[in-house]
């Protein structure tokens, strides 16, 4: 996945369109659109929450399937000049920071690739001689450089500005589709990026009062309540729920380094042996929960720019 910046910016209509006819009467909403329903019954299969990795790929699914939900409604929603068109514009902005949040992703989860590699060095070096287990502990030390990289990659990241916008802010059926699939993505992106991280004081940022806009839509009401940290003993379980979106093999990883670490300075062999077995099998939970989901984000780009296709093709026939 290249940089998008540049190359999709250039592909927007903005300065093509001209003014059309002055916009007729916008109708109102109904009641629950048909995106409506099937956003809000893809969010229910969130329901009940799960923590962990397993949470978060399933929300990762849920922000693909609402992509997907988008790109088929898309075709079918009537067109209204301003009114719409304000609507596309914005979302092509929106969309070329999310996939450049997915290449920032993909660029943190090499990262945790080479956290991988320089780890097995350090358990080759380990099951070594004497000499080599000195060698894995210089190793060690570089090893947290790279946590260091990961930990100031991850402010790179530019969606916090997006979550300060009204995440349901629509006028129009075709709206709301383009509220509800960069909502999803957005919020994709914000889960991964704490799930990818080596800091486990990083939370989801909290969507205040004003930065929601009144809706009706059930589906925005669903994703408030899993981005919000609410107080209270009935809003505990979704607190949980965001605050451990994490991928638990890398944070279990971390916690084995520091084991072998630490037991390694006393070189007390049979403590050793189980540190390093026990990392070996971190090593190898966490290589397949990359590998799942590395995946997912690449399934996420390529529906982004799918439905981002589609939106141009959109102002350009209207």
């Amino acid at each position: 996945m290249g940089a998008p910046s540049v190359i999709l910016r250039s592909l927007s209509l903005r300065r093509m369109i001209q003014p059309r006819a002055p916009p007729s009467m916008v109708a109102p909403l109904p009641e629950k659109s048909r995106f409506d329903e099937r956003l809000t019954a893809e969010l229910d299969t969130l329901r009940p929450p799960q923590q962990g990795s397993a949470g978060l790929i399933r929300f990762l699914d849920a922000s693909i399937a609402a992509q997907k939900i988008a790109l088929g409604m898309l075709v079918n929603i009537p067109y209204r000049d301003d009114t719409d068109r304000g609507a596309l514009e914005h979302y092509l902005e929106t969309n070329v920071e999310i996939l450049d949040s997915c290449n920032h992703l993909s660029d943190k989860i090499e990262i945790v690739k080479k956290y991988l590699d320089s780890l097995r060095v350090v358990l080759r070096f380990v099951d070594g001689s004497f000499s080599s287990r000195m060698r894995a502990m210089e190793h060690l030390e570089s090893i947290r450089g790279i946590e260091r990289k990961c930990k100031s990659v991850s402010k790179r990241n530019g969606l916090r500005r997006i979550l300060r916008q009204k995440l349901g802010h629509y006028e129009s059926e075709l709206g709301e589709i383009m509220s509800g699939s960069k909502a999803m993505a957005l919020m994709a992106c914000e889960f991964l990026e704490l799930g990818l991280s080596f800091d486990s004081k990083r939370r989801i940022p909290t969507i205040t009062e004003s930065q929601r806009s009144r809706s009706s839509s059930s589906w925005l009401r669903m994703l408030l309540e899993l981005v919000n940290q609410e107080e209270g003993s009935e809003k505990t379980q979704r607190r949980r729920c965001v605050s451990h979106l994490i991928m638990e093999d890398l944070r279990e990883t971390v916690r084995s380094v520091r084991d072998l670490e630490e037991v390694m300075k006393g070189k007390r062999e049979r403590e050793v042996k189980s540190a390093v077995e026990g990392l070996k099998r971190k090593c190898r939970g966490l290589e397949d929960e990359i590998e799942i989901v590395e995946e997912r984000v690449k399934d996420l780009y390529r529906s982004l720019i799918d439905v981002r296709m589609a939106v141009l093709g959109i102002l350009s026939q209207a």
